[in-house]
């Protein structure tokens, strides 16, 4: 790998090429939000501040290994890549979070027997 700051470039780009689809799919789930704001705002907040988590987390995740990855020394590197890992997965969580609460959020309430019947 190449050191100096071309180098962090070099690794941070080709960690965002491999998140390549799931970047698109985040985009493109923004778009929409934004799109559908006017028709149903909180479900469209709610998604777009799902994916704005999951974006930061992506970008902010990489940048960390790519700076961890040319600072290395022997004793903190494991340790300090498992702690991003770990703090990336749990605000992963946080985001899909936010999206399971989009998908749910303002549905009107109906019984069971509605889907019983059907």
């Amino acid at each position: 790998m190449t050191s100096g700051p071309a180098g962090n470039i070099t690794f941070l780009v080709s960690q965002l090429i491999n998140q390549g689809p799931i970047l698109f799919v985040y985009l493109v789930a923004g778009y929409f939000s934004i799109i559908y704001m006017s028709r149903a705002r909180l479900p469209s907040t709610l998604t777009l501040i799902g994916v704005m988590i999951l974006l930061a987390t992506i970008f902010g995740q990489s940048a960390v290994h790519a700076y961890l990855a040319s600072n290395r020394t022997s004793v903190s590197f494991p340790e300090l890549t498992q702690i991003t890992i770990v703090a990336g997965s749990c605000l992963r969580a946080v985001g899909l979070g936010f999206l399971v609460a989009a998908i749910f959020v303002g549905r009107n309430e109906t019984s069971g027997e509605r889907y019983l019947r059907e």
